[in-house]
This record gives C-alpha cells, sequence and structure tokens, in this order.
C-alpha cells in the first residue's frame, strides 16, 4: 500500500488546506485508481524483467563480440600462414612445371632425332624387300617353268601308258568278243542238247511216275546223288573261301534280318554249310534252312543248326502264307533256270508277312573277269543274271523298295596314276573309271526287297 501510495505522491504529509484537500481527492479518487495501480505495478514489473533481459543479452553480446574478435584474429594469422604455404608450394610447381617442359624439349628433339633414324631404315627396308620380292618372283617364274615341263613330260609319259592300255582294252574287248561268239555258240549247243536231254528224262519220268506213283517223291528226289555231289562241299571250300570268311562277309546282312525278326523265322534257301544260319543263330535271329545236297545238311545239323533236306519249290509250296519274316538265297539264284527264278519270286512274295524281306545275292557279270570267268568256276551255275535284271524281276513280281547292295569291290589301281589337271584330265578320268568298274567292279550283288504292307 505504502508502494501505491508512493505513485500517487501518498501518504499525504503536512498540514494545512493543501493537504488536506489531497487527502480528500485520494479517498475520492482511489477506488477508480485501483485497478490501474494493479497494472501499473505489473508493468513496472515487466518493464524490469526486460530491463534485466536487456542488460543480459549486452552482456552476452560483449562476450560473442570478443570472441569473434579472437576468432578474427587467429583466422588472419591462419590465412596468412596458408598463403604462405600456397605460396611455396606455387614457386615448387612452378619450378617442375619448367622442369618438365625442358623435359618436354629434350623429348621432342630425341623424338625429331628417332624420326630421321626410323624413316632411313624404312626406306632401307623397303628398298630390301623390293629386292627380295624381284628374286622371289624370279624364282617363282623358274620353278613354275620347271614344273610346267615336268608336268607336260608326265602327261606325255601318262598318255604313251594310257595309249598302249586302250590298245590292250581293245584287244581284250576283241577277245571277249570272239570268246561271247564262241560261248554263245557253245550255248546253243549245250541247250540243244539240255532240251534234248531233259526231253527224254521227262519222258523217263513221265514213265516211271505211271509205273510207280508212290515211288517217285520230292522227297526221294532230292536224295538222287550225282557225280558232283561228291565233291560239292570241297569246291565250295577252295572256291568259295574259307567258313570264317564267309561268316565275316554275310554278316552285313544282319541289321536287316535284325529289323525284321519279330515277324516270323528267316528261311535260308540253299543253306549250304550253314554259315548264314551259324550267324543269325550268334544274334538270336530264329531261322532255319533248306538244302537238296544230304552232306551239306548232316553237316549243318552236326553244328547244331536247323537245316532240312527239301527242294525249295516244294518247301514254298508248303510254307503257310505270311509265315515268314525274311527269305534268304546266298548264291542260289544263279543255279537256277529264269522260270524256275520267277516261280521262287512268287512263292517267296506269298509266304512272307507284310514287311518282310528277301535277301537274294549273286556273282555280278557286271565285272568283266566274273561274267566272263571265275561264274564259270562252279558247273552247276545256269546263267549270269545282270543286277537289273534280277531287280526288274523282283519289282515287277510284286515287291516294293527294290535296292542293289554291291558286294567285294576290288581296290581301284589307278587311283594314284589320274592326272589332277590338264586338256584331258577329266577324259582320262572317265576312261579310267569305266575300265575301273568293268574289270575291278563288285564281284558279287545282292538285290533286298520287302513285300509291301
Amino acid at each position: 500500500m505504502s508502494r501505491v501510495n508512493s505513485s500517487f505522491g501518498l501518504p499525504l504529509t503536512g498540514r494545512g488546506p493543501s493537504s488536506l484537500v489531497k487527502r480528500l481527492t485520494a479517498k475520492f479518487i482511489w477506488p477508480f485508481l485501483r485497478h490501474q495501480v494493479d497494472v501499473n505495478l505489473v508493468l513496472v514489473a515487466e518493464l524490469r524483467e526486460v530491463e534485466a533481459r536487456h542488460a543480459h543479452l549486452l552482456a552476452v553480446l560483449e562476450a560473442q563480440r570478443h570472441h569473434f574478435e579472437q576468432v578474427q584474429q587467429a583466422s588472419a594469422e591462419g590465412t596468412a600462414a596458408v598463403l604462405r604455404q600456397l605460396s611455396h608450394q606455387l614457386d615448387f610447381v612452378e619450378g617442375e612445371v619448367g622442369k618438365v617442359n625442358d623435359a618436354r624439349l629434350n623429348i621432342e628433339a630425341a623424338l625429331h632425332i628417332l624420326e630421321g633414324q626410323f624413316t632411313s631404315v624404312v626406306q632401307q627396308r623397303e628398298s630390301h624387300l623390293a629386292d627380295v620380292q624381284a628374286h622371289l618372283t624370279k624364282r617363282t617364274q623358274q620353278l613354275e617353268n620347271q614344273i610346267d615341263l615336268g608336268h607336260r613330260q608326265l602327261l606325255a609319259r601318262f598318255y604313251d601308258g594310257f595309249g598302249a592300255l586302250q590298245r590292250d582294252v581293245t584287244e581284250l574287248s576283241r577277245y571277249f568278243s570272239e570268246l561271247k561268239a564262241d560261248y554263245d555258240k557253245f550255248e546253243e549247243t549245250r541247250i540243244a542238247g539240255l532240251l534234248a536231254r531233259m526231253a527224254e528224262v521227262d519222258h523217263f519220268l513221265t514213265e516211271v511216275k505211271r509205273s510207280y506213283p508212290e515211288l517217285v517223291k520230292p522227297e526221294r528226289l532230292v536224295k538222287l546223288a550225282t557225280g558232283f555231289d561228291a565233291i560239292e562241299r570241297a569246291h565250295a571250300m577252295r572256291f568259295r573261301g574259307t567258313r570264317d570268311s564267309i561268316i565275316e562277309r554275310i554278316g552285313i546282312y544282319v541289321p536287316e534280318l535284325k529289323a525284321v525278326a519279330e515277324l516270323g523265322p528267316v528261311l535260308d534257301i540253299g543253306c549250304g554249310g550253314g554259315e548264314l544260319l551259324e550267324v543269325m543263330r550268334d544274334n538270336e535271329i530264329e531261322a532255319y534252312g533248306i538244302e537238296i545236297v544230304d552232306a551239306a545238311v548232316q553237316e549243318c545239323q552236326a553244328l547244331g543248326l536247323d537245316a532240312r533236306l527239301d527242294d525249295v519249290l516244294h518247301h514254298l509250296s508248303s510254307v503257310p502264307a505270311a509265315s515268314l519274316g525274311a527269305v534268304t538265297a546266298i548264291h542260289v539264284v544263279e543255279h537256277l533256270g529264269i522260270d524256275t527264278l520267277i516261280e521262287v519270286i512268287d512263292l517267296s512274295l506269298k509266304a512272307l508277312k507284310p514287311g518282310g524281306i528277301i535277301i537274294f545275292e549273286t556273282p555280278n557279270p557286271g565285272n568283266v573277269l566274273v561274267g566272263a570267268d571265275s561264274f564259270y568256276i562252279d558247273p552247276t551255275h545256269d546263267h549270269p543274271i545282270p543286277s537289273a535284271l534280277l531287280e526288274f524281276l523282283v519289282s515287277i513280281r510284286g515287291f516294293a523298295d527294290a535296292q542293289i547292295m554291291p558286294l567285294k569291290r576290288a581296290p581301284n589301281l589307278f587311283t594314284n596314276v589320274m592326272p589332277d589337271e590338264g586338256v584331258w584330265a577329266n577324259d582320262v578320268a572317265r576312261v579310267a573309271q569305266h575300265v575301273a568298274n568293268v574289270f575291278l567292279g563288285a564281284e558279287d550283288y545282292a538285290v533286298i526287297a520287302r513285300r509291301a504292307l
């Protein structure tokens, strides 16, 4: 209250009228001023607090100013030190740059010297290479001339030899023409005699069959011995080769026979010593054979092979239709007449299941040495059968996919003497190939065909 009074000049002191007036006035206005006094007190307090905060801020600012002055002084000293260090480094760099420039100038001078030396060396090498190229060109021309001369001499020798070969071929052709004429004449005489003999035999058999109907049966006819039967096996061993060589040669048919093994057994016509039967047994292919030579049948049976004494036409006629997987005839068809061969083809087609195959192997008369000589080593051969004819016969009688397989080809002796180039090279090669085919072609061939599905 004293602070409030002091704000208004209170307490009123003194005496007199003025003092009394002041007291009366104060008492009168006090109720109105009391609230304002409270506000003034709050404002005074706030003002003093602001003054205190202002004084504090001034102190803080002074401290910051002092700190900034210290930092500024330190920064100025550090910057000066850094600038002095940078100045030293710059001086060092300028010195190094000067050294580098000096080194660059030295290198450029050295490069200029090397460039001159390199140009000189290149010019020397180019000159040397030109000399070498000229020498090589000259030497190459000399070698080409020498090779051309040697080639011409070689061709001259070859043409001389080829001329002699042509004369020999002409002489052989003349000889074979004469031989063919003699053979045709012999065949005419032989056929005429055979026809007469066959007529006599046919008449005799007719009389025998009429007089003794139970005597003449196919099983008995195939057992009738002839003069050649006694030596037939020895003849085969001599001229067909050993058993091992035959087995090795006919092994080429195994893949074809295995492919149809599930269709049914294989019939081997004219099984001989049973070489093919043995190959099929070793490859687990069911098979049996027929043969008209009793000694051959016994030989097969001694080896545990299924061989039966029977005639081909009689046996094929008795085989159930569509019961066989394959029919093979290795060196058989050349023993048959044309009518019998066609009948064998027809009966084989009937006996095979659809998809079954025939394999007929025979000597190849396309090889002159076979057609004119080795074919007739076997006196039981009837006549040679060209491959095109046998392929035609099996196709025309109903077989499909007929193919000719050449066998036992002799080496070509002309391979190493053929000229590689030249005007006559192609002609010489064609003639030599023809001569090789005629004299060195396949000694045997096989026709393989299939009954259509």
